[in-house]
């Protein structure tokens, strides 16, 4: 076994170790061992930062374990290792968010009950996305992310002593289960196809062309495998289960709902990315188009300050899958991590906040903040900034070449394909207006929290005082110095040398389109025109076809930068102009788009369809509990009431009188001579 594949295992197997000493020993170790799993997390940490700059330090770095998990006789199913610098990224992203996440933490939930179980619920689900980023193949990516389905539905009912909670943790857990059907039949499909859920071995399978029911099926599969990223990353239409997961505590909204869990759909469209066919990449731009535009909107109106970056949430993960169905493949993966540390620093931020007030989260009780937290207030505003897409920051580098690429995307495509980049800026117009809204009303003017009514002035756990302005002060270090890495991590030269460019930085240098065909330059023309008309298929002219987008993205870029600065800072000084200065008439274009958007969503995207999935839900229970009732029960008390008749039948056979036995032998004697004459 490599090295780095060891080294890779203990990444994985300390938050594991973490999770089992926290369960069973947790509660009779010093501090609930908060600081043993803090510290299990630094190693696994630092063990990640030594993979990933071996990894980065290679041209084509590659390295894969296998081992035979079951034996079938004819068919033997391998698990293992997949580690290159996709992998590498991941282990550090995710490693990074969940140490800060224990460290912010132990100064968070201090005096919390069942505080040992809580990090041990962190280790389990930073065990099982792990396991996501390191498996190689598609059956132990599904059994890693059903456990990640099962942790996040334990943190996000971690208060499960209230309604709310209950009810948000059974509603994330039912809608991924929603798309992760679809995410299995995809994978049965092309296992059935090549008797393999190796990721390299699939992907030569469809290069050689052994995907016999065509090219149609094969978009099919693609698009069921897509549904798995649909429920994990909460994307259109199964995006309702992410706002209301904020019922967890602030840290797990920074752990799983930024940085880690619903970037796995992402990752897994990046793991996947070369046996998409164009239509089921085009479909996948649209949905990732829709959901951007559509969750900023939303974001709005809403004045809890979590919901309004669950939102938010929502919004870049559309950028990324846009990115993806654009063929801006490291664009996309580029965004994911940018956006892991500079939205998993504003639920901190904002984590701070609600600590500072005594767990108040009503935005429009806040206010004043900024003289009063002025490390909350500077982390968060870097971070703020780094979303809102500004240049010197990474979010800007990693959004506009996801935008470049669509507008590459349209210029190959043409046609309908205009409204995926027309989505894609609206959404960075707005990005900027909501997130300003929420920094000007949460820091800026004066403090609001006299004016809460009385009925409402409560804690959010349902304990407690309301805050008064002279209470709030700056959160403890313990709290402030994770805020304060990841700000710095939101900086440009993190990535990249070139403030306005993200492409010539070394991280997207490093993570390419994989499995690119080399072709010389007479090569290229001679089949360029049939790419474009769609003639030629096949790996290579599905990479000719990726080489074009690129090029037309380089070209866009100039003019996205320019645009994309220009909507940032409007979207900004609307914020300005309506929430600071108060005039209501610059924001009302965007609170009407948002309400529409906010009554279409809660009518028939919660209501309408929410019920539909439960009402199928139970119609089919209902009809699988029937046929089990009358078919399946039917046949086995059919069988037993047919045994019982027999039974009953030979018990009069079976006297124990020897004259009996010998009367039936005659009988049968004289039976068998009958048959005979006959």
């Amino acid at each position: 076994m490599p090295d780095l594949i060891q080294y890779s295992l203990y990444v994985l197997l300390l938050p594991l170790l973490s999770f089992a000493i926290q369960i069973f020993f947790g509660r009779r170790l010093p501090r609930q061992g908060d600081f043993l799993a803090t510290g299990l997390l630094a190693i696994s940490l630092g063990i990640s930062l030594v993979v990933f700059f071996a990894a980065f330090g290679q041209e084509n770095f590659r390295q894969e374990w296998n081992f035979t998990w079951a034996n079938l006789g004819t068919m033997k199913i391998q698990l293992g290792i997949l580690l290159d610098k996709i992998t590498a990224a991941m282990l550090m992203v995710v490693t990074a968010v969940s140490f800060l996440v224990h460290f912010f933490s132990m100064g968070y939930m201090a005096g919390e009950p069942r505080y040992a179980q809580y990090f041990g619920y962190l280790g389990l689900f930073t065990f099982s996305m792990l396991g996501i980023v390191l498996s190689n193949n598609l059956f132990a990516i599904y059994c890693f992310w059903e456990l990640v389905g099962l942790s996040s539905y334990l943190l996000i009912g971690f208060y499960f002593e209230r309604d709310s909670a209950a009810a948000a943790q059974k509603k994330a857990f039912m809608l991924n289960r929603v798309g992760d059907i679809g995410f299995w039949i995809g994978i049965l499909m092309l296992f059935a196809q090549f008797q393999t859920f190796n990721y390299q071995e699939i992907y030569q399978n469809i290069a050689d062309g052994k995907f016999a029911w065509g090219e149609g099926w094969l978009t099919v599969a693609g698009v069921l495998l897509f549904m798995g990223c649909v429920g994990k990353s909460a994307q259109f239409p199964l995006h309702t289960w992410l706002p209301d997961a904020m019922e967890g505590p602030t840290p797990v909204s920074a752990l799983i709902h930024a940085a880690t869990m619903v970037a796995a759909g992402v990752y897994l469209l990046a793991r996947v990315f070369v046996i998409l066919t164009p239509d089921a990449l085009a479909i996948i731009a649209v949905i990732g188009a829709v959901t951007a535009f559509f969750a900023a909107t939303i974001a709005i109106t809403q004045n809890d300050i979590k919901r309004v970056l669950a939102y938010s949430t929502l919004s870049q993960l559309g950028y990324m899958v846009m990115g993806m169905g654009v063929g801006a493949f490291a664009a996309a993966l580029f965004h994911l991590v940018t956006h892991a540390f500079f939205k998993a620093g504003l639920f901190l931020g904002s984590g701070s906040v609600i600590h500072a007030l005594h767990h108040e989260q009503d935005m429009r009780y806040m206010g004043g903040l900024m003289k009063k937290m002025p490390i909350t207030f500077a982390t968060f505003t870097i971070c703020l900034l780094a979303l809102a897409g500004l240049p010197f920051f990474t979010g800007f580098l990693s959004k506009d070449a996801i935008l470049a690429g669509a507008v590459g995307y349209a210029n190959v495509e043409g046609g309908w394909a205009i409204v995926i980049p027309v989505l894609g800026f609206s959404a960075a117009l707005l990005t900027p207006f909501y997130m300003g809204r929420q920094w000007f009303m949460v820091f800026f003017g004066e403090n609001r929290a006299d004016q809460k009514p009385p009925s409402d002035n409560h804690h959010h756990h349902g304990h407690g005082e309301a805050h008064h302005h002279g209470d709030v002060h700056e959160s403890s270090p313990v709290m402030t110095i994770p805020l304060v890495i990841l700000a710095a991590m939101s900086f440009f030269f993190v990535f990249s040398p070139n403030p306005l460019d993200g492409e010539r930085g070394w991280f997207m240098q490093a993570i390419k389109t994989p499995q690119s065909v080399v072709l010389t330059n007479e090569e290229k023309s001679r089949l360029a025109a049939e790419v474009m008309t769609g003639a030629l298929s096949g790996e290579i002219g599905k990479n000719l076809r990726q080489e074009k987008l690129a090029e037309e993205a380089h070209h866009a870029h100039g003019t996205v930068v320019a645009l994309s600065v220009s909507l940032a800072l409007a979207g900004l000084a609307f914020a300005y102009l309506a929430y600071l200065k108060n005039i209501g008439a610059v924001a009302s274009p965007f609170v009407v788009i948002s309400k529409m958007m906010n009554w279409f969503n809660d009518t028939f995207m919660e209501g309408a369809f929410v019920r539909g999935v439960g009402s199928l839900g139970v119609k089919f229970s209902e009809f699988s509990g029937g046929f089990d009732r009358l078919v399946v029960d039917g046949v086995v008390n059919l069988t037993a009431t047919l045994s019982q008749i027999a039974g009953l039948l030979f018990r009069k056979l079976q006297t124990g009188r020897v004259q009996t036995y010998l009367a039936l032998a005659l009988i049968a004697l004289i039976g068998y001579f009958v048959s005979k004459l006959i």
